[in-house]
C-alpha cells in the first residue's frame, strides 16, 4: 500500500504527496516499475522481483512523491536489521529544480531514523549536485573525494557494528545486500578486494551484489561461494570460487575479503568453500600479509609476485599470486 508521510510545498506553490511503498506491493507493481524502466539489466531484475515477491528478509522501500496522484520522484532504500543502500533517486525530467528530491529525501531519512536505521549507503559522483544534497543529509564520503558515500546515526557504528564476535560461514541470501556493502566500505585494510568484482579499496557494492547475485542465481559461474556472518549478523567476510575465462575456464579463481577484527574465523570460512578439481588461484595485493599468512596455512603457495601490478590512491601495487592444485 502506499503509506502517506507527509504533504510538501514544492517551489512552484504545488503541493506534493509524499509517501513510501513496501515491497512487495501487487497493486502498485506497475507503477514502480514503469517509473524506474530505464534502469539497467541486473537493476531492473531486483526491482522487477521485489514489487511482486518477498527476497528473504531484504526489506526493499520505494519513497515517492506525487503531484495530481502521478509520481514524479521516487528514492529507493534497501535494508536489513537496520543497514541500508540509498539508490534509484529519480526525478522526472521537467519536475527537476522544485525541490521534490529534497522533500521526499527529508521524509525518507526521518523514516530511517524513526524506523531505528543505524547506516545508509550510496554512491554518486564526486563533488555533484547530488553530493552536495546527501551531504546536506548528513552523508560524507568514505574516503577523500570519494563518491562513495555513508550516513551513520550513531558516530560509534563502525566500531560497534564490527566488534569482536564469534563468526560463522553462511549461504548468500538477498538481505546480505547492503550488509556486504558495509563491510566493502571498511578503510584502512587490504586494497585488492575482488579481482573479479573489480573491487579496489573502499567501493559501493550496490550494482557489484546484483551482478553476483544474478549469476549465483541464474547462471553456472561460481563453484561454491559463502560469507562470514557474526554473531550479531553483520557480514564480516566473503570468499568464492569460480573458473577463470580467462584461461579457458582450466583454473579457478578464489576471492577473499574479510574485516580484521574476524581473522580467526577465516580459516573455517575457507573450509567451508567447495573447491573445484582444478589449480585454484587467489590474487593478493603486496599489501595484505594476514590474508598472505592465511592462504600460505591453508596450503597456498605463492607462485609469482606480479610487480607493481595496479596502482591505487597514488601508490603502485605488486601482485602475489597464491595457488593450490
Amino acid at each position: 500500500m502506499f503509506n502517506k508521510l507527509e504533504e510538501v510545498v514544492l517551489k512552484t506553490g504545488e503541493r506534493m504527496e509524499v509517501g513510501v511503498i513496501a515491497a512487495p506491493d501487487a497493486p502498485h507493481a506497475e507503477e514502480v516499475k514503469q517509473f524506474l524502466g530505464h534502469k539497467p539489466g541486473n537493476y531492473k531484475w531486483h526491482i522487477e522481483r521485489c514489487v511482486t515477491e518477498s527476497l528473504d528478509a531484504l526489506e526493499t522501500r520505494f519513497y515517492v512523491g506525487k503531484l495530481d496522484g502521478n509520481v514524479i520522484i521516487n528514492i529507493m532504500t534497501v535494508e536489513h536489521d537496520g543497514i541500508g543502500i540509498l539508490g534509484h533517486v529519480f526525478t522526472l525530467p521537467h519536475q527537476r529544480r522544485k525541490g521534490a528530491c529534497k522533500g521526499v529525501m527529508a521524509q525518507q531519512m526521518a523514516d530511517f531514523r524513526h524506523r531505528n536505521g543505524r547506516a545508509l549507503y550510496l554512491g554518486t559522483g564526486y563533488n555533484s549536485p547530488p553530493y552536495h544534497i546527501y551531504n546536506s543529509f548528513g552523508f560524507e564520503s568514505v574516503c577523500p573525494a570519494s563518491g562513495f558515500m555513508q550516513y551513520q546515526v550513531n558516530a560509534d557504528f563502525v566500531e560497534s557494528y564490527f566488534a569482536p564476535a564469534p563468526a560463522h560461514p553462511k549461504p548468500v541470501e538477498w538481505h546480505d545486500w547492503p550488509k556486504i556493502t558495509a563491510l566493502s566500505a571498511i578503510v584502512g585494510w587490504d586494497t585488492l578486494r575482488s579481482l573479479t568484482w573489480g573491487v579496489y579499496g573502499p567501493t559501493n557494492l550496490e550494482g557489484g551484489f546484483l551482478s553476483f547475485k544474478r549469476d549465483l542465481d541464474t547462471e553456472d559461474v561460481y563453484t561454491d561461494a559463502k560469507l562470514l556472518g557474526a554473531q550479531n549478523g553483520a557480514i564480516v567476510g566473503w570468499a568464492t570460487v569460480s573458473r577463470d575465462t580467462r584461461w579457458r575456464g582450466e583454473t579457478a579463481v578464489l576471492e577473499l575479503f574479510f574485516h580484521p577484527n574476524f581473522v580467526d574465523a577465516v580459516p573455517a570460512l575457507l573450509s567451508a568453500l567447495t573447491f573445484p578439481e582444478l589449480k585454484v588461484q587467489c590474487y593478493v595485493d603486496d599489501g595484505a600479509t594476514v590474508k598472505a599468512d592465511i592462504l600460505a596455512s591453508a596450503g597456498f603457495e605463492c607462485e609469482a609476485r606480479l610487480k607493481g601490478q595496479f596502482a591505487y590512491a597514488g601508490r603502485r601495487y605488486d601482485v602475489l599470486v597464491f595457488s593450490r592444485d
